[in-house]
């Protein structure tokens, strides 16, 4: 045979069929030098039709069915072989010179100057061994020695059991939760549309699809039912009525509200669906209940200096559950005054969530909104609250919080929470700053500043747990740190500087604070010593006169 290297062209065009026949095959065009695999099929395809590039072509069929493939090696000068594992050759037609069946799972087409013309195998026909599986079928472009040859061409067929063909498949269904807005089914839920703001609607999208992936006969029984929970069912928006209802396949959509019992309250429902009299998935979802309280959290000291302010406390709107509640518009409360003036809200006065476009439920661990106030310049604090108007004007505070217009620090103090240590042990600095008017420092302001005012804390036998840094800011007045405690007694001095802070108008400079390191001693003295041997020769001389006058009695 010929050993020049160019490439064969191969195309393989494959069909498939459940019986001994085949269907119609459609032969490639344009064979050339090189390798190229153009499969196609048409809707009589018993499986699914085989698809994807020359080297990764792929599809589905049932044992016991043939899959049909036209190999025409166009006009080439190498050989070509083809192999099936998996699976078996069971006919073929072409030139016998050109295409020759070496055994049940191997073909070699030659290369045209061998075979007198154009090399071609027709309607080559191939049967599956097992379902479960693979069939896969190869060309080697080049040599005849497949670890020499280069796989070119690639089919791989899923094999599945026959008696799958309209039968209710739930491995190649579907059935999602899905925004209100999706209409199609997807093979995962959309993210937390399991979560439903108060009266809304949760959408289920499925899509029922026999063994092969098709759809499933339209007389296929479908229900949905309401397995838990306080709600009701509907197959259209707005006509949830019912705790049980019966579908159409292969697809549709079920529709979950609560029921008036629920009514602004927090539910959790659970709906099953059945295909053909047997639960096919189940579904848990969500319900929000009204709004039942404000919370205001993490609440910050405002810098007075500063104009309007954002981020100095967080808010989330919650139902009687607990749940947070996305998308609540919150207004001021109360206790504006003319040193802290109106609050500002983030998210558009409306509590956060985690995807605005699904139900309008809030996310599970979403970010609340977050509250600012504007200082007019002056060092003060307003009692206010954020309210929720539930209608007819009545409104749910949340509870009052200080929100506070304080200075930066001008002076600080330090101090340790133990005056005497044991080495080994964590001591824990507490630094106080306050501004001019002696209130706490404000939250917004970094004690320190790069180079020239670097925070600097040291003390002997005394290593830092984290070391100071210029970007710590204190929380309502007061910075901690720990250290972990040497093991040299003594008496020692930790030194405090805050050059950023330091000044001689508010009379402040680096502070000391003392402490003392003394080993936890278990050694005997030796006085207690002596004390034990005087106790130890008294109890001796005792026994030994004792033992004397035994002896003397006899």
């Amino acid at each position: 045979m010929s050993t020049k290297t160019n490439f064969k062209r191969v195309a393989l065009v494959a069909v498939a069929s459940l019986g001994l026949g085949v269907l119609t095959s459609v032969a490639p065009a344009n064979a050339t030098e090189g390798v190229a695999t153009v499969v196609t099929g048409g809707s009589t395809f018993i499986t699914t039709a085989v698809s994807g590039s020359a080297a990764a072509q792929t599809g589905t069929m049932i044992v016991g069915g043939r899959l049909m493939v036209d190999i025409d090696g166009g006009t080439t000068t190498s050989d070509t072989v083809i192999t099936v594992s998996g699976g078996s050759i069971l006919s073929i037609a072409g030139d016998s010179v050109g295409c020759q069946v070496q055994s049940a799972t191997r073909i070699l087409l030659v290369d045209d100057t061998e075979s007198g013309g154009t090399a071609a195998c027709n309607d080559a026909v191939f049967s599956p061994t097992a379902a479960g599986t693979n069939m896969v079928i190869s060309s080697y472009v080049g040599s005849t020695d497949l670890a020499a040859g280069t796989r070119t061409d690639k089919i791989t067929m899923t094999v599945i059991a026959t008696g799958l063909k309209g039968v209710f498949s739930a491995g190649e269904s579907k059935f999602s939760l899905d925004d209100t807005g999706d209409s199609s089914a997807a093979t995962t839920d959309t993210l937390y549309a399991n979560v439903v703001a108060n009266g809304g609607e949760a959408r289920i999208n499925y899509e029922l699809n026999d063994g092969l992936g098709a759809n499933v006969p339209s007389n296929t029984a479908v229900s949905a039912s309401v397995t838990a929970g306080q709600c009701i069912l509907g197959d259209s928006t707005g006509t949830e009525d019912l705790s049980s209802i019966t579908l159409t396949a292969p697809d549709a959509d079920i529709w979950v509200a609560q029921n008036a019992a629920s009514e602004d309250l927090s539910t959790t429902c659970t709906v099953a669906i059945s295909v053909a009299g047997a639960v096919a998935a189940t579904k848990t979802i969500l319900f929000q209940g009204a709004v039942s309280k404000i919370v205001v959290s993490s609440v910050e000291i405002a810098d007075s200096g500063a104009s309007t302010q954002t981020g100095l406390g967080y808010v989330v709107a919650q139902d009687a559950a607990g749940n947070s509640l996305g998308y609540i518009t919150l207004a001021e409360g109360t206790g504006a005054n003319a040193s802290v003036s109106s609050l500002t809200f983030t998210n558009s006065n409306r509590t956060a969530s985690g995807n605005t476009a699904v139900n309008g439920g809030a996310a599970p661990g979403s970010t609340p909104t977050s509250i600012g106030w504007t200082c007019s310049g002056v060092k003060g604090s307003a009692q206010m609250t954020v309210k929720y108007a539930v209608g007819n004007g009545t409104y749910i505070h949340s509870a009052p919080f200080t929100a506070a217009c304080n200075g930066d620090a001008v002076n600080y103090k330090a101090s340790l929470d133990k005056a005497s240590y044991v080495p080994g042990d964590i001591a824990t600095l507490t630094i106080t700053a306050t501004d001019s008017a002696g209130r706490e420092a404000n939250d917004q302001e970094a004690i320190g500043t790069a180079s020239s005012a670097e925070p600097a804390i040291a003390g002997s036998n005394m290593t830092a747990v984290t070391a100071a840094t210029n970007t710590d800011v204190f929380t309502a007045g007061k910075k901690t740190y720990k250290f972990v405690v040497g093991s040299t007694e003594g008496s020692y001095n930790l030194v405090v500087d805050l050059p950023k802070i330091n000044s001689t108008t508010y009379s402040q400079s680096a502070v000391t604070v003392p402490y003392s390191i003394k080993a936890s001693s278990t050694a005997v003295s030796n006085a207690d010593v002596l004390k034990a041997i005087v106790s130890l020769i008294a109890s001796i001389n005792k026994q030994i006169a004792a033992l004397q006058k035994a002896l003397l009695k006899k």
